[in-house]
């Protein structure tokens, strides 16, 4: 991608993780609808590392490629198990409070988007990524907003401005990236986005791809909406 669109895309990234926040302050979306729309970025952020992601790096860091994914892998465990918080599924639940430890853990994990966002760029996979990080910010940020309305602790004013931060940890961890990684060897480069395949995997198995087959009635719904995603990465690598 040439530099010109690299801002505009951030600046897109941006404005649709805070429609995501936006929306919950007025109306909260069925779980069906938010069932459907994880499916199928599960689907996409499937398809970005299997697709895209991991043949490109493959060639580069050879044998070494399953140390950053890994890596990726178990630091984004460890964020998502031990320090960042969900909203639960059912109707009947206890929202947890989100303290300065979740907050810092859901700063770095957007801060990583940014990092993938940052590195893709810099090996010819700017679309792809920048794809797949705003298909999933979009509900995480559905999702986080959505847990803040219904803890009832929060005003509605300051719910906008968290998710307002929220919103622009990604374009900046992209900057940082970017300038931090330009000019340096591509095996550096490749490293980092083998690092965010791994941070790619977790999100899309451990958080997303559950909700597949949470709705045993419907669920074949869902696992529509997963095919479709993948097929969107499958399709844009013919493409490319």
């Amino acid at each position: 991608m040439e530099k010109v669109a690299f801002y505009p895309f951030l600046l897109f990234v941006f404005a649709i993780t805070m429609i995501g926040g936006w929306i919950p302050t007025f109306k909260l979306w069925p779980q069906v609808v938010f069932r459907l729309v994880i499916s199928f970025c599960a689907g996409v952020l499937l398809g970005a590392v299997f697709f895209h992601v991991l043949p490109e790096i493959g060639p580069i860091l050879g044998a070494q490629l399953g140390y950053p994914v890994m890596f990726g892998f178990f630091l984004i465990f460890v964020l998502e198990k031990f320090i960042m918080v969900h909203p639960c599924e059912e109707e009947k639940c206890d929202y947890h409070k989100i303290g300065v430890a979740a907050y810092v853990g859901i700063g770095f994990h957007s801060i990583l988007d940014g990092v993938a966002i940052g590195a893709g760029t810099l090996m010819n996979l700017s679309l792809v990524i920048i794809l797949a990080v705003t298909i999933h910010k979009f509900p995480a940020a559905l999702a986080l907003s959505s847990l803040l309305v219904k803890g009832g602790e929060y005003s509605r004013r300051k719910i906008l401005l968290s998710m307002f931060i929220f919103s622009l940890a990604t374009p900046f961890g992209a900057l940082i990236a970017v300038f931090v990684l330009q000019g340096l060897d591509e095996y550096v480069v490749a490293t980092a986005l083998g690092v965010s395949a791994g941070t790619f995997l977790f999100i899309s198995i451990g958080d997303l791809l559950p909700t597949v087959y949470e709705e045993h009635e419907k669920g074949y719904k869902n696992l529509v909406a997963l095919c479709l995603g993948t097929l969107v990465m499958v399709l844009s690598h013919k493409a490319i």
